[in-house]
């Protein structure tokens, strides 16, 4: 019994150990800004970030975002991509009307597509190589990995 034990703790640290070192890069984004300005991912190595996939409409997005202005605001960039929008649809300035500060990408629906994202909120923890550590569809402002997730990067920076 005590082998069987020791056998599955190993495997257990092998696969824990190796999924640290396997993050999915995410692959290089052209996104459009808001204020017609084009955002490269490229540009963004160096420095971690969070790609937040949202819609104006989504409930779930709403009750999200404060979490991320928060994030924002501790010095990790949060970047709301708007994805599945009416035509009339003005994101960042629904945004600006909810007091966030954050960056929009706008008419994102390809870039949705090209990542496999359907649902909103999509959040995507990046690291300053540009591999993808953390993907998640919480909506829940209190989950405790989003802040997890966000002092971990913010380490990496001060690591620098």
């Amino acid at each position: 019994m005590k082998q069987l034990f020791i056998a599955i703790a190993l495997i257990f640290i092998s696969f824990t150990s190796y999924s640290q070192e396997a993050y999915p890069k995410l692959p290089t984004l052209n996104l459009q800004m808001a204020d017609g300005s084009p955002l490269n991912t490229q540009d963004l190595l160096g420095q971690p970030y969070v790609l937040h996939f949202w819609a104006t409409w989504c409930p779930y997005c709403k009750k999200l975002q404060p979490a991320l202005q928060k994030i924002d605001d501790m010095g990790l960039k949060v970047i709301a991509v708007s994805f599945k929008e009416d035509d009339d649809a003005t994101p960042a300035k629904a945004l600006s009307d909810r007091g966030y500060t954050f960056k929009t990408a706008v008419k994102a629906d390809a870039i949705a597509q090209q990542l496999g994202i359907r649902g909103t909120p999509t959040t995507l923890f990046v690291n300053k190589e540009g591999n993808v550590i953390w993907l998640t569809n919480t909506s829940n402002p209190e989950d405790a990995n989003l802040h997890l997730k966000a002092r971990t990067l913010l380490h990496s920076i001060s690591e620098q």
